[in-house]
């Protein structure tokens, strides 16, 4: 699997990061959203949108931090 995130900023809250897991083909397996100024989170176990758009602009994120966030109650 690959992990990638992506920051976009909301007034008033700060940046919220949104993490996708894919598997080598770019096929999107699970995604979440994450305000950290707010502790908001938001899991997506079968995303609507299936394919990783623009890739090329998305960091890579660490499977460790996807995972941890993912695991959140």
């Amino acid at each position: 699997m690959r992990y990638h995130k992506v920051a976009q900023f909301i007034p008033g809250k700060g940046d919220a990061w949104m993490y996708s897991e894919s598997d080598d083909k770019g096929v999107v397996q699970r995604t979440l959203t994450y305000v950290p100024a707010t502790g908001e989170l938001e899991r997506i176990p079968d995303p609507v949108v299936k394919f990783l758009f623009r890739p090329e602009k998305l960091m890579e994120a660490q499977a460790a931090e996807f995972l941890e966030l993912w695991g959140r109650a």
